[in-house]
């Protein structure tokens, strides 16, 4: 990132972070109020006006960095476990019949071919081992 986009990065956030002081500040003053009659509408904030929305507009639309991205991860995820008719546990408990009940190896064949962590095949283990019984 440029120095210059840290700039106004800091710069937007520090005139954010005023702007909603003001606006907090004000919703305060209308709340506590004596002299307003119970049950009226927050009528707004002053500042809140078309040109405060175009600017936050603005500074929303501004391109932000993504990281991975997880949703596609997880559907692949998915979709190389998954196989149609079966599921993950009917594919657990022939994995451990297959392996004869070998924990480690059932395990392992299962963290393999159903795509998961080390924890949740070890659940899926246990719950193939009550239902082969």
């Amino acid at each position: 990132m440029e120095s210059n986009s840290i700039q106004r990065m800091a710069w937007t956030l520090t005139d954010e972070n005023n702007y909603l002081t003001r606006k907090l500040a004000h919703y305060n003053e209308w709340l506590l109020d004596d002299k307003r009659e119970f049950g009226t509408v927050y009528p707004g904030f002053p500042e809140d006006h078309p040109a405060v929305a175009a600017q936050k507009a603005a500074v929303a639309a501004e391109p932000k960095s993504t990281k991975t991205a997880k949703p596609k991860a997880k559907a692949e995820k998915k979709a190389k476990s998954s196989s149609p008719g079966y599921s993950k546990q009917d594919r657990a408990v022939e994995i451990f019949l297959e392996f004869n009940g070998d924990r480690k190896q059932v395990i392992a064949a299962i963290v393999e071919r159903l795509a998961m962590s080390t924890a949740g095949a070890t659940t899926y283990f246990y719950n193939a081992k009550k239902l082969a019984a």
